[in-house]
């Protein structure tokens, strides 16, 4: 199904995580995002609501898929939304941590990729959202997502093909 494996996103480095959390100048005070602001992605996109996902990006946001290129900008990432958006897919998350450090906040927890019309779970696994906040509000800034199941690998076991040779 391509809404699933289209949501299988790669994990965070720990390099761009100490990054975050350790930004110089960032102050001391350290809290949580507020609810409205980690709900606000699954919301959107569970009523198949381009615009209002959309608007949740930063001008300069990156989706940065677990196989192939970052998409980048709004244009792009309308592109790649579009292709996701489905009523037969709901996406729900859970934050398992959000730590906001002067205007930058990170979030990570786990989502389920569920398929509403047979009730089932498609695709399970870990999210990391990246905000930004430049005095309009926490916009995306950058997304990943990791799934927890293991791409399927076919082998075959046939033998090849002799190979004529010349001479």
């Amino acid at each position: 199904m391509n809404t699933v494996s289209c949501f299988s996103r790669t994990l965070l480095t720990l390099g761009a995580v100490a990054a975050c959390v350790t930004l110089g100048g960032c102050g001391t005070r350290s809290e949580s995002l507020p609810k409205s602001v980690v709900q606000a992605f699954e919301q959107a996109f569970n009523q198949d609501d381009l615009n209002a996902t959309l608007a949740l990006f930063d001008d300069d946001a990156q989706i940065l898929p677990e196989r192939g290129p970052a998409i980048t900008g709004r244009e792009g990432i309308a592109e790649f939304l579009k292709d996701q958006m489905t009523p037969v897919v709901s996406f729900n998350t859970e934050a398992d941590m959000s730590l906001i450090r002067s205007d930058i906040a990170i979030e990570q927890g786990h989502y389920r990729v569920r398929d509403v019309r047979r009730g089932s779970d498609v695709e399970e696994g870990k999210y990391l959202h990246v905000w930004r906040n430049r005095g309009e509000g926490w916009k995306l800034y950058r997304v990943m997502y990791s799934t927890d199941r293991a791409t399927p690998t076919t082998v075959s076991i046939a033998q090849a093909p002799e190979q004529e040779t010349i001479g």
